[in-house]
């Protein structure tokens, strides 16, 4: 792996010293910042074609990646792999006159596209007073196989594809302007996953083919003094991942009876969503300001599932048939508006109120059907179809309203404080029917919920000298919750931020603290009182230095420690058993970050992170009941590149990147990955003299 690596890398580099050639017969450049380069961009004279100033610049090269110990981790991580690539390129063109044919401005830029784990196009042009139009464009490369999750049986290596597009007509115009706008989302791979029948589990493969694609209008326009947005939407997904065995598969249980000799299953799911935006703002006499927004959806989902298995069941039963079918549709519509008022009392004074309202109602139904053939071990002996045909329908009303008042003072240019309070209303209704056609009773079920919820906010801003600036934020009360069966949290969140500079230094420091509790209860057959309750902390410094412009260096620690703790029962023996499951967090990660420019064509910079976390520590569970978790870990990267200005349009870039990765409880997936490359960078136009 080692000599591939570096035979790949000097391979391009003789490419890239060799096309370097080529380049210097072409006019000299200029452009913007290279991203994997360190060194400024260089400048040159304009160049103008066909009218227009005309600025590019283009990276290429080859990265390698050499990977020791658990290379499904490092590319669940980071998935960067060997090769040659464009890691970006742009080209600007312009038309400052606004004389152009077709557009006055154009810009084009990608990054990653088709190499790296990410990737990006973005596109915009504009015609002054005409259009504007802009595009984006990702992909993202995904790739998971975890040996510490389901076994390391739910993976996926998959290719993710979206992008959003829109055209403004009239982009300049206040009082009238069109839009126009389309995106779409696509998931396409591989992936893994478990099905459970016969008291074993198995392995799946999957085929994922994820879609949606999204249409949108709208018209803004200014009348009566009011700036007025209306927007209209349509989407629509699809979800068509099938899921498959080839072959004999004995199961995660070798030593039972259970196997599956083939398994497929489909589960389609279609929906499409309607939907409505319309916004207004005015601001009267420079006091009062007002900002309306309505939001209207309707969203309609069909859904239906096929799956067949054969195989043998635990009893060792020659399963000839087992054959699940079911469809359904759903349908929720939402309503949600607000509206803002602010009020400025005095030039130190403002008041603000903001009320809010927003319900849904959804509701759905399916029918489910199962078939079930067998034989005995021997197969000469044919048990009962099992049929089973079941119907459910459920229905669920939400409606919450919530208002906050909020006032700003500033006492003087040194010190000002907010205050605020909020108050939200939560109902709640579900409706339930399911029936069994083998039973004659259905169940039902009807349950109304309301609660409320107070909170309390405060801040502040001092600036005790004029380069020492806090602030800080309080927030206390509870928060309701859309799940009906859980009550509202109670809360309580701090944040201080202090911020000082004198000269070339600059220190940050903040803290953030957060307590959630989440009372709830069982749904057994004695209510149990369940409690959920979360406390994070977080602090972070850094400190940064620029004594001189070809020298700056950055550092930085955050510490993250959380302690969750939650009520749960834990089967034993047939019985289930109160319990707690505890999460630990002891999290500290360092950065330090070097840019230097020693002589005039030549830029180096370094860094180095370092993250570790020691989770639980040495705690360990006393009881089968109480369940303990964390991930201790600790990933160490140190990188340094370097960038050589060959000609006032051209780089040479050279960087190495290094990853050692250390899981305590899953060492198998520790690794080491060392990343080398090299890159040459041109220049095309520009404005600036040659550094």
């Amino acid at each position: 792996m080692k000599n591939k690596t570096f035979l790949i890398l000097f391979f391009a580099l003789g490419n890239l010293l060799f096309y370097s050639g080529l380049i210097r017969a072409q006019t000299p450049t200029p452009t913007a910042t290279p991203t994997e380069s360190a060194s400024p961009a260089p400048q040159t004279e304009d160049v103008l074609i066909g009218g227009y100033k005309v600025t590019s610049s283009v990276e290429f090269g080859a990265r390698g990646s050499d990977v020791s110990g658990s290379e499904n981790k490092f590319r669940s991580d980071f998935n960067y792999q060997n090769g040659l690539r464009i890691f970006d390129s742009s080209l600007l063109m312009e038309n400052k006159a606004g004389t152009g044919r077709f557009f006055d401005t154009l810009l084009l830029n990608s990054s990653g596209w088709g190499a790296d784990p990410t990737g990006i196009i973005r596109f915009n042009v504009e015609k002054l007073g005409i259009y504007r139009f802009d595009s984006n464009t990702r992909e993202v490369t995904y790739f998971n196989k975890l040996s510490n999750h389901a076994l390391g049986e739910h993976t996926s290596d998959t290719k993710h594809r979206f992008g959003d597009y829109d055209l403004t007509i009239g982009p300049q115009n206040e009082k009238l302007r069109f839009r126009l706008g389309a995106s779409f989302n696509k998931t396409t791979g591989d992936g893994g996953f478990t099905t459970n029948p016969y008291n074993d589990e198995f392995p799946v493969l999957s085929r994922v083919k994820t879609s949606s694609h999204d249409f949108r209008g709208g018209i803004d326009a200014k009348l009566l003094g009011f700036n007025l947005s209306l927007t209209k939407g349509y989407r629509k997904f699809d979800e068509n991942t099938n899921y498959l065995i080839n072959g004999l598969d004995l199961g995660n249980n070798a030593d039972n009876n259970s196997r599956l000799e083939t398994f497929e299953r489909s589960y389609p799911i279609n929906g499409k969503t309607n939907y409505s935006l319309l916004t207004a703002h005015r601001t009267f006499a420079k006091k009062l300001d007002l900002t309306g927004r309505f939001i209207y959806s309707a969203t309609k989902t069909d859904f239906s599932l096929d799956e067949r298995q054969t195989g043998r069941d635990f009893a060792n039963n020659i399963v000839d048939l087992d054959q699940f079918n079911a469809s359904g549709a759903s349908k929720r519509i939402q309503d949600r508006g607000d509206i803002g008022i602010t009020y400025l009392v005095t030039n130190s004074l403002r008041i603000s109120e903001t009320l809010t309202f927003d319900q849904f109602n959804l509701s759905g139904g399916n029918e489910f059907f199962e078939s079930l053939a067998r034989r005995n071990a021997t197969g000469t002996r044919t048990f009962p179809t099992i049929l089973i045909r079941t119907a459910s329908f459920r229905a669920t009303g939400y409606r919450r309203t919530t208002n906050l008042i909020e006032g700003d003072y500033q006492i003087n240019k040194a010190f000002g404080f907010n205050f605020g309070y909020r108050y939200t209303n939560r109902r709640v209704r579900l409706q339930l029917l399911d029936r069994n056609v083998q039973i004659s009773t259905p169940l039902t079920d009807d349950q109304e919920f309301d609660s409320n919820a107070n909170s309390f906010i405060a801040g502040f801003k001092l600036k005790p000298i004029k380069n020492w600036t806090i602030y800080a934020d309080f927030e206390n009360g509870q928060a309701d919750n859309v799940f009906t069966r859980l009550a509202n949290f109670n809360y309580t969140n701090l944040r201080v931020q202090n911020r000082v500079s004198f000269n070339k230094f600059a220190l940050n420091a903040s803290l953030i603290t957060k307590d959630n509790d989440n009372p709830t209860g069982s749904i057994e057959t004695a209510p149990a009182d369940f409690t959920a309750n979360t406390k994070v902390r977080i602090f972070s410094a850094s400190f940064d230095y620029d004594p001189i412009t070809r020298f700056s260096i950055s550092t930085g620690y955050t510490y993250q420690f959380q302690d969750s703790r939650a009520d749960i029962f834990v089967p034993i023996n047939n019985e289930n058993v109160a319990g707690l499951s505890r999460y630990f967090m002891r999290d500290g990660y360092f950065f330090l970050d070097v840019s230097a420019r020693p002589v005039k064509r030549i830029s180096v910079f370094a860094s180095f992170r370092a993250d570790k976390d020691k989770g639980q520590g040495e705690r360990t569970s006393a009881a089968i009941e109480d369940i303990i978790g964390s991930y201790p870990y600790r990933l160490l990267s140190p990188e340094f590149r370097v960038a050589v200005r060959l000609r006032k349009n051209l780089d040479f870039n050279a960087g190495y990147q290094y990853y050692d990765f250390r899981d305590r409880y899953t060492p198998t997936q520790s690794y080491s990955a060392r990343l080398p490359y090299l890159s040459l960078r041109y220049y095309f136009g520009g404005g600036m003299s040659d550094h």
